[in-house]
């Protein structure tokens, strides 16, 4: 049985110019101690497929579908439930821990509250449960930490706080979201390994949004490639970054600035981009959204949506041109 099982999942959006289709039809599943990756650009629907997960949508957004954890469906439970499990069950690490982070709480004060709330532990047994948490995750002097500011600390410091916050219960699911915006490479990568050896150790389940293909691929098993609020393709991360299917998915990796460019590539040259724009949530189409930005498209692209086309076991795409996007793949 799957630990979490996402179907037919629809997020609409309520804003001054009409509802916004921002999640369409999205669905995955998720195993116990199984790291998925989602990707894709600003604006698919990454962070609010995982504030779905939380029960934390906008005030108006409406949903229709199913997110069934542990036999519940998430969707359809009373916030009073919703609130047991957030934090506790399923946690989440924010994209940004200087806008999470309360500037008015002592760190410890924040690690320790899941645990008061939901393991109602006493306040020094939190505390000596905080400083041993802030230590796993690496940070120095972890009982002077516990007393510090936000403001006292630097981003890759805050941001291991935020883990510490999301592990505070040991949760079953833990879904990161863009855990290394805004810090430099080496401290992403040393968030990144952090994660991964704290999934593994405790056997979690882990969701991994990210623009970022690199990350993407070092970090996860699985992965979804979002646009315009669908998956596109997904499947094992290995299989689909042999074999890139839909023409989105391409687009994202031919942009990657890497070595080992073709010949007559010049380091002063431009990096391939996809043209045109993303497209208007509101005035989506009754076909494939990535058609007016494709090469490949032809009007049945256009007038109808793709199907989930097989490319391996466990790897689809949603695109009616797969036979002849793969002979054109991104070197």
């Amino acid at each position: 049985m799957n630990l979490l099982e996402v179907r037919d999942l629809h997020v609409e959006l309520a804003t001054a110019r009409g509802p916004a289709r921002a999640v369409r039809g999205l669905d995955f599943t998720l195993e116990r101690g199984e790291t998925l990756g989602i990707v894709g650009e600003s604006g698919c629907g990454k962070s609010l497929t995982a504030l779905a997960l939380l029960g934390l949508l906008p005030e108006g957004a409406r949903t229709s579908g199913s997110i069934t954890y542990a036999g519940r469906d998430l969707l359809r439970l009373p916030e009073a439930e919703l609130c047991r499990l957030r934090g506790n069950r399923i946690a989440m690490i924010f994209q940004e821990p200087m806008t999470s982070l309360n500037p008015l709480q002592r760190i410890g004060e924040q690690v320790a509250e899941p645990m008061l709330l939901h393991q109602k532990l006493g306040r020094a047994e939190a505390f000596e449960r905080v400083v041993a948490l802030l230590d796993r995750v690496g940070l120095s002097e972890p009982r002077r930490r516990a007393e510090a500011y936000p403001h006292q600390l630097s981003g890759g410091q805050r941001q291991r706080v935020m883990i510490a916050m999301a592990l505070a219960c040991n949760p079953d699911i833990l879904v990161a979201d863009e855990p290394t915006t805004a810090l430099d490479v080496t401290i992403q990568g040393q968030i990144l390994d952090l994660i991964d050896d704290l999934v593994d150790e405790r056997g979690m389940a882990l969701i991994l949004i990210s623009h970022d293909l690199g990350v993407i691929a070092e970090s996860v098993r699985r992965v979804l490639v979002m646009y315009a609020g669908q998956a596109v393709e997904h499947g094992p991360v290995l299989d689909v970054f042999a074999a890139m299917a839909h023409p989105y998915a391409q687009g994202l990796f031919g942009a990657m600035p890497r070595l080992g460019r073709p010949p007559g590539w010049s380091m002063a040259g431009e990096l391939p981009t996809i043209p045109g724009i993303v497209p208007d949530l509101h005035e989506l189409g009754r076909g494939c959204a990535f058609a007016p930005r494709c090469a490949l498209a032809q009007d049945r692209c256009r007038d109808s949506t793709p199907p989930d086309i097989a490319i391996g076991p466990a790897h689809v795409a949603k695109c009616w041109r797969t036979d002849i996007s793969r002979q054109g793949r991104v070197p």
